[in-house]
């Protein structure tokens, strides 16, 4: 295909002044369409630059509200982790409480109704009798060493006879409703209730100890009954001279109070 030489002339003619200064150009079509292609081509870029500058600023305004964003987010995140914090820490005092408790223990008022109380009754009974039957070598008199409660529960005062009308035995914090245990085998000395005490066991055991259990919430036992170590013959409350449910424990050895932290182990 032969080129194009055609050419586009293009005459100057300044107006007011000495007509022999009107020029002419000639330019050739292959130049002109040279011209308009690279006029495209510019024309496009600025466009797409207009258009990215356009976009660019519209993302600039933006990160003002962005960075609010990002300061508000990092607020909630170190809420968070105070929150975590404190959950973790709620969480840990709970367990302690309820280490503190027993397992089986609640945190619920000690106020529940006398059908649901006999219901619990009997059902201690029934597996202390069970209990009875199948560890026939514990029904010997033995002296109180035991832990004189199913649950764990937190000594809040400790011995203080040896000073006179101070506090003999010990007192243990527990729920109301926490099954009381025969610290050792022996004989039940009395059951009873009295202004001070409340409802209370006393057990005699060998050589002249007795193990007292006061401030209970219900009696599980009779008097001149046998029991063995670990039997149920309580459950504990707050009856008597008590501010809050616990289990007042008393050792006693001939008649005279003794620290019991001397003779039993304390789970805790």
């Amino acid at each position: 295909m032969a080129p194009d030489d055609r050419q586009m002339t293009f005459i100057w003619i300044p107006h007011g002044r000495d007509p022999g200064s009107t020029r002419s150009y000639e330019v050739s079509y292959r130049r002109v369409r040279a011209l308009l292609i690279g006029g495209g081509v510019l024309a496009f870029v600025l466009l797409m630059m207009a258009g990215s500058w356009l976009w660019l600023a519209a993302q600039a305004g933006r990160v003002p509200g962005l960075t609010a964003e990002v300061r508000e987010l990092r607020r909630d995140r170190v809420k968070m982790r105070e929150l975590g914090q404190t959950v973790e820490h709620l969480s840990t005092e709970y367990a302690k409480v309820r280490a503190m408790l027993g397992a089986d223990s609640t945190l619920l008022p000690a106020i529940v109704d006398s059908t649901a109380a006999g219901a619990a009754v009997d059902s201690v009974r029934a597996d202390s009798a069970a209990g009875e039957k199948s560890t026939a070598a514990r029904q010997r008199s033995s002296l109180p060493r035991g832990w004189p409660l199913a649950a764990r529960g937190f000594v809040t005062r400790g011995h203080l006879a040896r000073i006179r009308g101070s506090h003999p035995g010990m007192d243990i914090a527990v729920a109301s409703g926490s099954r009381i245990l025969a610290s050792g085998g022996g004989t039940v000395a009395e059951v009873g209730e009295d202004s001070v005490y409340g409802r209370f066991v006393r057990i005699a055991h060998p050589d002249g100890y007795e193990s007292l259990y006061a401030h209970a919430s219900s009696l599980l036992v009779r008097a001149r009954e046998r029991v063995p170590e670990g039997r149920v013959i309580a459950l504990s409350g707050s009856t008597g001279v008590s501010t809050a449910p616990h289990l007042h424990f008393e050792i006693r050895k001939d008649g005279r109070p003794v620290d019991p932290s001397a003779l039993i182990h304390n789970p805790n």
